[in-house]
């Protein structure tokens, strides 16, 4: 009997660290998803380097949930400091489509 219940408790446990251990790695495969479809579909470019959580939903093909705990776990990925859910792996504040980038002559 006695050994039956340190059986049930070590199997417990162990069930428990892998469940543990697979939702760990999902959560690093999730932020390295998002991180390489941001960085592949954004650019570093007024009104092209944030994107809003529903693209990024429809392009990594993850859910809403999975992207927003990815977006916010991932270090190299800046919510914009403007408010709503844009995102991007470039910046946090977005560039204004009005700003000069430098000289150009034609």
């Amino acid at each position: 009997m006695r050994y039956a219940v340190v059986v049930a408790v070590v199997s417990s446990v162990a069930v428990g660290v892998l469940a543990w251990f697979v939702a760990l790695l999902r959560a690093m495969a999730d932020r390295r998803q998002v991180y390489s479809w941001l960085r592949s579909n954004t650019r570093d470019e007024p009104g092209e380097s944030h994107v809003d959580m529903l693209t990024m939903v429809k392009g990594t093909g993850l859910s809403e949930e999975r992207v927003r705990r990815a977006c916010f776990s991932e270090k190299r990925i800046f919510r914009s400091s403007r408010g709503g859910e844009q995102w991007s792996v470039w910046r946090e504040e977005p560039q204004s489509i009005y700003e000069k980038r430098g000289l150009t002559i034609i």
